[in-house]
């Protein structure tokens, strides 16, 4: 059996002997979840995407949905970290055959050496994290950069950052590799969101940081065509599956509670017709898009030329769904649920953050409907 094949038992027991436990207190603390990442990079899971020519799993799109959806639906800032750094690999993955800089970091992420992210978000871009206004600047047979990123998961933990930046050799975009300890690199604010308490979205502050030339992901100005067929598919999947898991864990906690809420009559709420209407709908939403997150990752992984649509379609549909799913689980769980007494709260809050993130729910339904009716995109 080959190391891709025993990822999902493995993650599987990191999740309920680490993750699981630890959530409530990481979120309550706002913490960054950096045992949660240590015992992922021990179990391999942190070179899912990293090929097995460079040491990795060798896994896709649809391995990717599954691991996600088990991380996220215990702990929703555990999965979003490790969604970030999975879109790193990917990206880094993309540059074949990998060399310099790429090499060495699919080695380090293979390795669980080495945790990773994405810097392209700007507050001047706002949901057009595609379009940033920093440059490169060649200067001596190296390249600077200054500026600043904004929202940048695992800001300040992570070991490496791939930022989107102007090129000033083509009229493209380029992405390099920058690390957390060079000069000139600096980290401020603290992450106060509404939920993904723990994923340390911070700013990241650029000054005058010089990285080699070999530290660039692929081809002078190919920046677009990493973001859009390496970036998005990848984060959209990911995105939906983690919420597809926190919609299944708010539910399986409704289902619980109702089907254990006993009366000094002997009833069980379970018992009331409004509260099996809810479970089945919630249960009926969450099924639904946890197909479509899947089939979208088979079409992804198959470089089937429908893929877009499907994997567009899956970030709003989990995002929407698991608002409304972890809202209905909040009503058939009642007190309890708004304490915490049950990890609905969590759930909830965790839940409003994905309609939101870039590419937003609204720039994704214009981008759907452009593509359904053969428009350019975006």
């Amino acid at each position: 059996m080959s190391v891709l094949d025993e990822l999902p038992t493995t993650v599987a027991t990191v999740v309920r002997q680490q993750i699981a436990p630890a959530a409530a207190t990481l979120d309550r603390r706002r913490a960054f979840p950096s045992d949660n990442l240590r015992a992922l990079a021990e179990a391999g899971a942190l070179g899912l995407l990293v090929p097995v020519s460079h040491g990795g799993a060798g896994g896709g799109l649809e391995a990717l949905s599954a691991a996600c959806e088990e991380i996220g639906g215990a702990c929703a800032s555990t999965g979003m970290t490790f969604l970030m750094h999975s879109v790193a690999a990917a990206t880094a993955a993309s540059d074949a055959p990998a060399h310099g800089r790429a090499a060495e970091l699919l080695a380090g992420i293979a390795s669980g050496a080495l945790l990773g992210t994405l810097a392209f978000s700007e507050r001047g871009t706002g949901a057009h994290f595609y379009a940033p206004e920093l440059q490169a600047v060649h200067e001596e047979g190296r390249v600077r950069i200054s500026g600043r990123k904004s929202f940048v998961t695992s800001g300040g933990h992570a070991d490496v950052y791939l930022v989107l930046v102007q090129s000033d050799e083509t009229e493209g975009l380029d992405c390099y590799v920058v690390e957390r300890d060079a000069p000139g690199v600096s980290f401020d604010g603290a992450w106060e969101g509404l939920g993904m308490a723990g994923n340390a979205s911070v700013a990241m502050q650029l000054d005058d940081v010089a990285v080699d030339a070999d530290a660039r992901i692929g081809a002078p100005g190919a920046g677009a065509e990493l973001v859009f067929g390496v970036v998005a598919p990848v984060f959209l999947v990911g995105l939906a599956a983690v919420n597809v898991g926190i919609a299944a864990a708010a539910l399986a906690t409704a289902t619980a509670h109702a089907a254990g809420r006993h009366y000094a009559d002997g009833s069980v709420l379970a018992e009331v017709q409004a509260i099996q209407h809810a479970l089945a709908d919630m249960d009926m939403a969450v099924r639904a898009t946890r197909g479509l997150v899947r089939e979208a990752a088979r079409l992804g992984d198959a470089d089937d030329d429908g893929a877009l649509v499907p994997i567009m379609e899956a970030k709003v549909a989990a995002t929407t769904a698991a608002e409304a799913v972890t809202q209905r689980a909040l009503e058939v769980c009642g007190g309890q649920g708004y304490t915490p007494a049950l990890p609905i709260a969590r759930h909830l809050r965790d839940a409003r953050a994905g309609a939101v993130m870039a590419p937003t729910n609204l720039v994704l339904r214009s981008w759907i409907g452009k593509a359904l009716a053969g428009l350019p995109v975006p």
